[in-house]
């Protein structure tokens, strides 16, 4: 009766065959379970871009677009300039609608007298619903000025 129930195995080759299954099972679960490309909350995406023939000059407009995704949803937008000689410096927060993605024109204005060479540093943060931040930020240098013409 014992042979039959255990088709001839002992409680030890029992013991070793159940293991074996179980750790086949469980790796078999794992790489399963890691398919999924997002499957682990991760901070959004954000990219700030300008036209290839973009010139900073002052004065003049600071004009490009932000391009912002995540599944969670998108909840603000914190947006700062500052230039080099602090001439220039500016502050934005935009609350979100909670969108998936969004692309966002920017556009600030440099003021006349910021000096040719000058740095200006624009830095976009965005937030999303899960409480993840993304950051992208760029340095432009002003190339013309209406001060430096004098």
């Amino acid at each position: 009766m014992t042979v039959a129930r255990t088709h001839g195995r002992t409680d030890a080759q029992w013991v070793r065959c159940l293991f074996r299954a179980s750790v086949r099972l469980c790796v078999g679960a794992s790489l399963l379970s890691c398919t999924d490309p997002r499957a682990r909350p991760v901070a959004p995406l954000i990219q700030i871009a300008f036209g290839p023939s973009y010139k900073l000059t002052s004065p003049g407009a600071i004009i490009g677009s932000l391009y912002m995704y995540d599944v969670d949803g998108l909840r603000d937008l914190r947006m700062s300039l500052v230039s080099s000689d602090t001439l220039l410096d500016g502050d934005s927060l935009i609350f979100l609608t909670g969108a998936e993605e969004l692309t966002r024109p920017i556009h600030w204005t440099a003021p006349a007298g910021v000096a040719t060479g000058t740095q200006v540093t624009l830095v976009a943060r965005v937030t999303d619903f899960a409480g993840f931040v993304a950051v992208d930020s760029v340095k432009l240098t002003v190339q013309d000025s209406v001060a430096s013409l004098r």
